[in-house]
């Protein structure tokens, strides 16, 4: 069940490689839609016969994001990972690995953040998705770390067409509050799977709860954090 907005604040970091979607939250919807002209700009580019593509683009981003804001995401992103290559750009990169992150709230009976993370253990392991689910210890406390697959099939002209997609979730209890902080990092590059739980452990180790503003995510987490799924 999503939450309301949670009385305590959230931050984190995420890595430069994230590219924040607006969601619209707290905004009239004029804003909303600038922000997504400029979200599409910078991602499309400003070439004048790719307008047609900027403004689809804008819409369905647009119509997403009030769905999800309205489900209790707090933060939505792209992640464009350049993979081999140089870091000086000498050699250019070998491919890109993408991904997409969610952060939402959900409203949680959570008497104990101990107790509640036992029970989503135990609920996410009846599930007949085939994941794998463990417990995980977290500088913002305990957590449950769930790893799990899907095929999508399209049916087309030329046949079936298949696609493989992993999910890795972070379910977090608020440490005094009816409340948890889902994290949903999505990849069809399944090959990368060790380097997005990598990805998500460093963002992972930077969450806080408390008055310490909005979610920082222009700012690189620092290197070297690993947690117990790392």
């Amino acid at each position: 069940m999503p939450a309301r907005e949670p009385t305590t604040a959230v931050s984190f970091q995420a890595q430069q490689e994230f590219y924040e979607i607006p969601l619209g939250i707290g905004v009239e919807e004029e804003v909303l839609d600038e922000q997504m002209r400029e979200f599409s700009r910078d991602h499309w580019g400003d070439r004048e016969e790719w307008e047609p593509l900027r403004r689809m683009f804008a819409g369905m981003h647009t119509a997403n994001a009030q769905q999800l804001a309205s489900g209790g995401a707090i933060y939505q992103a792209m992640g464009v990972f350049p993979l081999g290559g140089t870091t000086n750009g000498s050699q250019p990169p070998e491919r890109i690995s993408r991904c997409t992150l969610l952060v939402s709230v959900r409203e949680l009976d959570n008497p104990d953040p101990t107790v509640s993370v036992a029970g989503i253990t135990e609920a996410l392991s009846r599930t007949n998705d085939g994941g794998e689910t463990q417990l995980v210890s977290l500088p913002a406390g305990p957590a449950v770390l769930n790893i799990a697959g899907s095929r999508a099939v399209w049916d087309l002209a030329e046949g079936e067409q298949e696609r493989f997609l992993i999910r890795i979730e972070l379910w977090l209890p608020f440490p005094t509050e009816n409340r948890l902080l889902l994290f949903c990092l999505s990849t069809s590059d399944v090959e990368d799977l060790f380097m997005y739980q990598a990805v998500l452990a460093d963002i992972a180790d930077t969450i806080a709860f408390g008055d310490t503003g909005h979610a920082e995510t222009d700012v690189d987490a620092e290197a070297g954090l690993k947690s117990d799924f790392g």
